[in-house]
């Protein structure tokens, strides 16, 4: 009954932890916001805007990383991704991956998505498992 009783435990705790999350539901701390901002300012900012409205005009073409419904229906990894593949624009996938991780914390606390206790995962997996949703206004 024991051995049954710590299975079943142990299969919810196994649940819980692969249930999808959303960004409404805290996945980045404050700190790792902060160190993102700091690295949106060097890196991104010249481009995508200090207030993250994006300069599509010149050769960046940088699209808006601030707006309603910012990237809804994707995941934190597909983000992720895309952004460490593809940026700084003139250097793509030059920064260290706790560099992009901070930087994605800061655009999703500029969209308005809450902070929690633990900070974005390095894991692609966890990452995947991530929705982005639309917040409402």
């Amino acid at each position: 009954m024991y051995v049954a009783g710590v299975l079943t435990l142990a299969l919810q705790v196994a649940s819980a932890a692969q249930q999808p999350k959303t960004v409404a539901d805290g996945v980045y701390t404050r700190e790792q916001a902060e160190r993102g901002k700091k690295g949106y300012t060097v890196f991104c900012e010249g481009c995508h805007a200090a207030d993250l409205s994006g300069n599509n005009s010149g050769d960046s073409g940088a699209p808006p990383l601030r707006r309603d419904g910012f990237m809804a229906g994707s995941d934190a990894n597909a983000l992720l991704t895309k952004i460490s593949q593809t940026m700084p624009f003139d250097a793509p996938g030059s920064l260290p991956k706790n560099d992009y991780l901070d930087i994605l914390a800061y655009i999703f606390q500029e969209n308005g998505f809450p902070a929690g206790s633990a900070p974005l995962p390095g894991d692609a997996a966890q990452l995947g498992a991530i929705r982005i949703i639309r917040v409402a206004p």
